[in-house]
């Protein structure tokens, strides 16, 4: 008997910033072949947006789902979570399992904690993300925090430079993170639905002693558990 390598679709938004180790956007963050697909119509400002996603750029997604299955993708995933917006459509059209969000991983996180606890959320952009974002999972055990609009990561984003000091992100992103569970001490877990903080996630787990969870690790067990034969 003899596996395939496992292939991993990854759905692009129309971005240029840096990738850095952890970010989905980054091939170095695997261990098994990556396959980009860059939405063009799909830009930070198209989809991270509290009117949602226009059916013009759900359609190039459709399509872009379409080449991912041509060229032998096991699984598909998206680099922004807010695109959990449309999970249920873009199973529909696919043929293979689709996870466009770590916010997916709420009813499994709600098995770790008790029903009098809290579930933190760091976003991108608190503002913007909404209970359609959720795949209906949204409930009131979920307290949300964003990074800082003036910060390094925010700005690297939004403007899509193409420079990022890490050191400074991290620092954002943990401060973020520990403002999160002081104004809370209900939150027994985290989840990353921005897929530009995983690079930080061991950061954020040693600063607030809590379990952090990402879209990365969704990753990993679908992958573990997929066992593909030749």
């Amino acid at each position: 008997m003899s596996f395939e390598t496992f292939k991993l679709g990854v759905i692009m938004l129309n971005t240029n910033f840096p990738r850095v180790l952890g970010d989905i956007g980054n091939p170095e963050t695997f261990d098994y072949p990556v396959i980009y697909k860059r939405v063009s119509s799909a830009k930070v400002s198209a989809v991270v947006s509290s009117d949602g996603i226009s059916q013009s750029v759900k359609n190039d997604i459709f399509s872009t789902i379409s080449e991912l299955e041509e060229e032998g993708a096991d699984l598909i995933v998206t680099s922004c979570g807010f695109l959990g917006e449309i999970q249920k459509e873009l199973q529909s059209v696919s043929n293979i399992p689709v996870i466009t969000s770590s916010l997916l991983l709420i009813p499994f996180v709600r098995t770790l904690i008790s029903d009098d606890d809290k579930i933190g959320v760091l976003t991108f952009d608190k503002a913007s993300l909404k209970e359609k974002h959720f795949g209906g999972y949204f409930s009131n055990d979920i307290v949300i925090n964003d990074i800082p609009k003036t910060g390094e990561l925010y700005q690297v984003i939004k403007n899509d430079h193409l420079v990022l000091d890490t050191e400074k992100a991290k620092s954002e992103v943990v401060a973020v993170a520990l403002d999160l569970i002081h104004n809370n001490e209900k939150i027994k877990a985290i989840i990353l639905e921005c897929t530009n903080l995983p690079p930080y996630i061991d950061a954020i787990r040693e600063a607030t002693g809590l379990p952090v969870f990402d879209i990365t690790q969704a990753i990993a067990w679908f992958e573990k558990s997929k066992k593909i034969m030749k």
